[in-house]
């Protein structure tokens, strides 16, 4: 028979054992949790895909998979919340939406249908059914609204093609209710909402609601924080980002307006931007205006990050996530000009892409600071310009 003291030991040996049995299921089920992250980049000029694996655990590298071919100027992309289906616009007529199917162990893209747009689309966005693609075009002014079938293809006629309203839409996007859309107008300085409804046979209202920004402003893209309170949008034209409140009824409040450039930069405002040598337009130095293009928030709202193509930086901001306020943190040099850059679902990793650079970049988000570290570059095609991240699990 066991003395006393002997049996204490046996159990605190059981219970040591019990602990390591649950940390290593709790790692396993981690693991399993996210299976796999994917990445994709558009490349406009070689009008194609490259797809890579994150490989966040091991070596913290991104592993080229595929490139996938698809039309010139293919340029914003967006992926089915299950991660299924991703979809990819082409900007140069035949304007074309192309809906590739994500194979779950490799990563790889196979193309399953291509279908009309009506117009030159900007940007798209899935409602959180995955019923409806919305999309909207910059130069047209207009947005579509696509149903989307059980087997991820959008039906090739749109169910809604209307006017913005306003001039030069730049982004779309459908809040976290599914019951409002944004859109910002970079040519009349303004924020619009659309009423959304994904159970109507029409789902988004023609008729919206117009917040301004200050003159000169250019509303570019934007983010909407995970508790869907506030609503961020970066100035294309003078280097600022805006914040607001989203009231119940989705109408918006602005609560501050702070410049997403160095105290240092030598960039300027300018307004119109058009480039150097444009016939029968004004002109201005492209090396010396500021040119901002893509805001990301990561996915617990606490940091916030844009992208500035003149000076090829991403800039920082630390969240309050109680106020929405945005703090500054500073800028890191990244891809030559950084049109498009995404967060990956755990909220660990920023990959950048550049137009005019021939690879892509891995940074690191420290999680106490939310300061970016570069890690490593991988290669990838001509006109890189957006980026899309999916988890499978």
């Amino acid at each position: 028979m066991k003395d006393g003291s002997s049996l204490v030991r046996l159990a605190l040996v059981a219970i040591g054992l019990a602990r390591l049995v649950a940390v290593a299921a709790g790692l396993m089920l981690a693991t399993s949790a996210l299976a796999a992250t994917y990445v994709y980049v558009s490349n406009q000029t070689d009008a194609d895909i490259a797809a890579y694996l994150l490989d966040a655990a091991a070596s913290q590298q991104l592993k080229p998979i595929q490139r996938v071919p698809a039309g010139k100027m293919v340029m914003p992309m967006a992926a089915s919340r299950d991660g299924k289906y991703l979809y990819a616009a082409v900007r140069m007529a035949p304007f074309s939406l192309y809906t590739y199917r994500v194979e779950a162990k490799s990563g790889q893209l196979r193309r399953l249908n291509t279908a009309p747009l009506p117009d030159n689309m900007v940007s798209i966005d899935l409602d959180a059914t995955g019923e409806w693609l919305l999309a909207t075009s910059y130069g047209g002014g207009t947005i579509s609204v696509h149903r989307i079938g059980a087997n991820g293809i959008p039906e090739a006629d749109a169910t809604q093609f209307f006017s913005s309203g306003g001039l030069k839409p730049h982004s779309i996007k459908v809040d976290r209710s599914n019951s409002t859309v944004y859109v910002p107008h970079l040519g009349t300085d303004e924020i619009r909402s659309y009423a959304f409804n994904p159970k109507s046979k029409s789902p988004l209202s023609e008729v919206s609601l117009s917040i301004a920004t200050e003159k000169g402003f250019g509303p570019r893209h934007f983010v909407i924080s995970p508790d869907n309170r506030f609503i961020y949008v970066v100035s294309e034209l003078i280097g600022k980002v805006n914040v607001y409140e989203r009231s119940a009824a989705g109408k918006l409040i602005e609560l501050q307006s702070i410049s997403s450039l160095a105290a240092d930069s030598k960039i300027r405002p300018e307004q119109p931007r058009i480039p150097v040598g444009t016939p029968g337009e004004a002109s201005f130095d492209e090396t010396t205006a500021v040119w901002c293009a893509d805001i990301q928030m990561s996915p617990n709202g606490k940091f916030l990050y844009t992208s500035e193509r003149t000076e090829s930086k991403l800039s920082q901001f630390s969240v309050d996530t109680k106020t929405g306020k945005l703090i500054f943190l500073g800028q890191v040099p990244t891809e030559k000009r950084p049109r498009g850059f995404a967060i990956d679902t755990s909220g660990r990793f920023l990959i950048a892409s550049g137009q005019l650079s021939s690879t892509v970049s891995l940074y690191t988000i420290d999680q106490s600071t939310g300061l970016l570290s570069f890690v490593e570059k991988a290669p990838t095609g001509a006109g890189a310009n957006w980026v899309t991240v999916i988890s499978i699990p």
